[in-house]
């Protein structure tokens, strides 16, 4: 059997993505359950990514994102395993609806 090289970087990208849930699990426990429901992190970039996400979610459970920021397929993955919620700032001023 060969592979290419898009199948096996998939391969270690799932098996990278599997252990760093499971990590996620171990350090729940560890503490005593999910995080603080009051731990938000903030983030004003254009572009979050998973790799940038993944040391800064450690007691977090809520990120907050400006209205207009991209956030990465692969950071909704991670936020999902890690059951951190994404919030946007500012929708309804970047829409253009006066109070």
């Amino acid at each position: 059997m060969t592979l290419t090289h898009e199948q096996l970087e998939w391969i270690v990208q799932e098996v990278v993505r599997r252990l760093l849930a499971e990590l996620g699990r171990d350090r729940q426990a560890a503490v005593g359950g999910p995080a603080d429901a009051s731990a938000t992190l903030a983030l004003d970039q254009p572009v979050v990514t998973a790799l940038e996400l993944r040391p800064r979610l450690a007691g977090v459970a809520r990120l907050e994102v400006g209205p207009r920021t991209i956030v990465t397929p692969a950071a909704r993955d991670l936020l999902k395993e890690t059951g951190v919620a994404l919030a946007r700032r500012g929708v309804a001023e970047a829409a253009g609806v006066r109070r």
